[in-house]
């Protein structure tokens, strides 16, 4: 694959993970000011006026919520790592993307539990989303897992 791509690509998943890592530090410190402003800008009537009702929840899951993003963020990286070493089909990968939808149900889950507490469209949206990346993650391991095994058996044969 182009080098210049294999950057480019690690370059954003470095600079989305260091980003990711900022905001989630940040969260307990900005998001009343975050609420304020939305409420300030929309209107009292904005669905973001729920996040003050349900500060604890709504910090809690944000931040639960964002570690797993950037746990996916980390198995992304380091899945990276082994195409700019250009040996993809590893157990390694397998175990990432096995993680990695994991973290995409966890993320469904928050999200889905949201609903219950204070209602948004935007929850449902992200929810299914994760849910279908989850899904999509696992299916993948599977087919890296089988790709892997018959890499080991054509590495053996002579």
């Amino acid at each position: 694959m182009d080098s210049r791509l294999n950057n480019f690509v690690k370059a954003i998943l470095d600079l989305c993970f260091y980003f990711g890592l900022v905001v989630i530090v940040t969260v307990p410190f900005f998001l009343k000011h975050a609420v304020k402003l939305a409420i300030y800008t929309l209107g009292e009537s904005t669905e973001y006026s729920a996040i003050n009702d349900h500060y604890g929840y709504a910090l809690v899951s944000i931040m639960i919520a964002g570690i797993a993003a950037l746990l996916i963020l980390y198995e992304l990286r380091k899945m990276m790592k082994t195409v700019t070493d250009d040996n993809c089909f590893v157990d390694a990968n397998v175990k990432s993307l096995y993680r990695m939808g994991t973290y995409a149900f966890i993320i469904t889950g928050i999200k889905l539990l949201r609903c219950f507490v204070y209602f948004t469209p935007a929850a449902v949206v992200i929810a299914g989303v994760f849910l279908f990346a989850g899904l999509f993650s696992k299916v993948l391991a599977r087919v890296f897992d089988r790709a892997v095994r018959y890499k080991q058996e054509n590495d053996l044969t002579i």
